[in-house]
C-alpha cells in the first residue's frame, strides 16, 4: 500500500484543497491583511520590513517573502488573489510535506484520511488564503518537526543546523510559534531517552527555538517591548481555549473515535512512559491563553495544525495495528476508503454559512472570530464595491474621507489606491488620537447600521446620505 499511495496520497489531498479553497480565494481584504500590505509589505526600503515592528500585524519573515511575491505578480492576475495564493502555495506544501516527510513513520495511506480533513477544514482553509503569516507557519513548525526527530534520533551536526535555521524563521514569522516549537520539543522528546534530562541532546533542542527568538528579536527589543505592552489579545482566555477547541473538533470530527486507537492498543508490556509526553501538546495553549495578561488571539494556535494532523494519524495507525492483533482481517483499502469519504462528507457540510455562523456565535466571539465565520468572511464584506461606487459618484476626484473604525479603513484606503481614488486625506481615528474635525465636503464612511447621529454630535455637522450597500453607508458633510 506504501508503494501505490506514493503519488496517489498527495494528488487526492491537494485536489480536495484546490477544490474547497475557491470558496475562500475570492474574498476582499480585511482590517489586517490590508494593513500588512499597505504599512509593511510595500514599505520602503526593503530593510524597512524588519526594522519596522510597531504592531504585531508585522509578520516579518512573512512579510519579507510576500514582498518579493509582489514582485513577481502578473499583470493578468487581480493583486488581491495573487497575494492569496501565496498562503494557498504554502498550504499545499505543508500537506505534501506531512505526507511526505512522515509516510514512513505512519504508513502513505493511513495519513490520506487525515490529510484529507485538514484539506477540507474551514480553519485550515481561512488561512490558507489569508494574506498574513500563519500558513507559512504551519509550514516551517512541519520543517521544523523532521529536523528535531532526525536530531533526536541521530545527533547530526546538519540535521541541528537545520532545525535552527528553521526554528529562526519560524520565531521570525510569529513570535508566538514559540509555542508550536514547544509541541516540536515534546513529540521529539520520546527520542531523547528515559534520562533525557542527562542528555546534551534533549536540551539543545529545548532551548534552541528560545535561543532563535532571542537571535531574531533582540535587534527590536524596544519595539517588541513596545508591542508587549499594546496588549493586543481578547479578555476571556477561557473563551480563546473554546474558541481553540472548537476548531479542532470542527476540522476533525470524522477522526475523534478512529484515532483512539493509541489507547485501545495499549501494551503494558511495551510501554514506553515518555511517549505520552506527546498527549502534552494538547495542553500547551492552555498557559499561553490562561497565563498572560492579556489571552493571545486564537489563531495564533493555526501552526498546530501539523501536530494536530499527525497525533490523529498516530491514533489510526495504533488501531489499525490493533485490527491485525485481533486477526479481524478488514481490507484496508476499504478501512482507509470509508474514512476518507466519511471526513470528505463531513469537510463538505462544515463549509455550510449557517453552520459555521453557529459555530461562530457560541465559539468564536463573533464578530471578532478568528475560525468560523468572521465578518470578513462574509458575502456582505465588500470594500472593493464601496469604492467602486464613490469612484463613479466623484469621477473628478476625491474629496477628504472620514472612516469609522467599524467600517474597515485599512481595506478602503487599500482598494482606493489600487482604483486611483485617492483623496488628499484619509481621516479615521487612530493611535495618535481622534479626529478633531470634519471639513465641509468630508465623505463619511460607516459600517451598514451605525448611527449617523452620534457623529453628527461629536463633529457639530449635518450628513446628508450619498450612497448605501450591504457593507457601507456613506454621508457627506454639509
Amino acid at each position: 500500500m506504501r508503494q501505490r499511495s506514493g503519488l496517489f496520497v498527495p494528488l487526492m489531498v491537494l485536489a480536495v484543497l484546490l477544490c474547497f479553497v475557491q470558496g475562500y480565494l475570492f474574498r476582499d481584504f480585511w482590517f489586517d491583511e490590508a494593513l500588512t500590505v499597505l504599512n509593511f509589505a510595500l514599505s520602503e526600503p526593503v530593510s524597512n520590513i524588519y526594522f519596522n515592528y510597531p504592531i504585531p500585524n508585522n509578520h516579518i519573515v512573512y512579510t519579507m517573502v510576500l514582498r518579493l511575491w509582489i514582485e513577481l505578480q502578473p499583470s493578468s492576475i487581480d493583486p488581491v488573489v495573487w497575494m492569496r495564493f501565496l498562503s494557498v502555495l504554502f498550504a499545499g506544501a505543508t500537506l505534501v510535506l506531512l505526507y511526505r516527510l512522515f509516510r514512513s513513520q505512519f504508513g502513505g495511506a493511513l495519513m490520506l484520511p487525515v490529510l484529507t480533513a485538514t484539506a477540507a477544514s474551514v480553519p485550515f482553509l481561512v488561512y490558507a488564503t489569508a494574506v498574513r503569516g500563519y500558513m507559512l507557519s504551519a509550514l516551517l513548525v512541519t520543517v521544523a518537526l523532521r529536523f528535531a526527530l532526525d536530531y533526536a534520533r541521530s545527533g547530526s551536526g546538519k540535521m541541528l543546523a537545520g532545525y535552527a535555521i528553521t526554528c529562526f524563521l519560524t520565531t521570525g514569522a510569529i513570535p508566538s510559534n514559540l509555542a508550536a516549537l514547544g509541541g516540536v520539543v515534546l513529540y521529539a522528546l520520546p527520542l531523547c531517552g528515559n534520562n533525557f534530562l542527562r542528555r546534551r541532546r534533549f536540551w539543545i533542542l529545548a532551548l534552541t527555538p528560545v535561543a532563535m527568538f532571542l537571535l531574531f528579536y533582540l535587534p527590536l527589543a524596544r519595539q517588541f517591548l513596545g508591542v508587549l505592552r499594546l496588549g493586543e489579545g481578547w479578555d476571556n482566555g477561557f473563551a480563546v481555549l473554546r474558541a481553540v477547541l472548537a476548531a479542532f473538533l470542527y476540522s476533525y470530527a470524522m477522526l475523534l473515535i478512529p484515532a483512539t486507537g493509541s489507547i485501545l492498543a495499549f501494551d503494558r508490556d511495551r510501554y514506553n512512559w515518555l511517549w505520552s509526553a506527546r498527549a502534552m501538546i494538547w495542553l500547551l495553549p492552555v498557559p499561553a491563553a490562561l497565563l498572560l495578561p492579556t489571552a493571545p488571539f486564537p489563531r495564533i494556535f493555526l501552526p498546530f495544525f501539523p501536530l494536530w494532523a499527525l497525533l490523529l494519524a498516530g491514533g489510526i495507525r495504533d488501531l489499525s495495528a490493533l485490527n491485525c492483533r485481533w486477526r479481524r482481517r478488514w481490507q484496508p483499502a476499504i478501512w482507509i476508503g470509508a474514512l476518507t469519504l466519511a471526513t470528505l462528507g463531513w469537510g463538505w457540510t462544515a463549509q455550510w454559512p449557517e453552520l459555521r455562523q453557529a459555530f461562530s456565535r457560541r465559539c468564536g466571539g463573533a464578530p471578532s472570530d478568528d475560525f468560523f465565520y468572521g465578518y470578513y468572511l462574509r458575502p456582505n464584506h465588500v470594500p472593493s464595491q464601496t469604492i467602486a461606487a464613490l469612484q463613479k459618484r466623484f469621477p473628478d476626484g476625491a474629496p477628504p474621507v472620514y472612516m469609522s473604525f467599524s467600517a474597515d479603513p485599512w481595506p478602503l484606503m487599500f482598494y482606493g489606491q489600487l482604483s486611483g481614488f485617492a483623496p488628499a486625506n484619509y481621516l479615521f481615528d487612530g493611535p495618535r488620537g481622534p479626529v478633531p474635525a470634519l471639513p465641509r465636503g468630508t465623505l463619511v464612511i460607516q459600517r451598514r447600521g451605525e448611527s449617523a447621529e452620534e457623529l453628527e454630535k461629536r463633529f457639530h455637522c449635518t450628513l446628508k446620505p450619498v450612497l448605501e450597500n450591504e457593507n457601507h453607508e456613506v454621508r457627506q458633510v454639509e
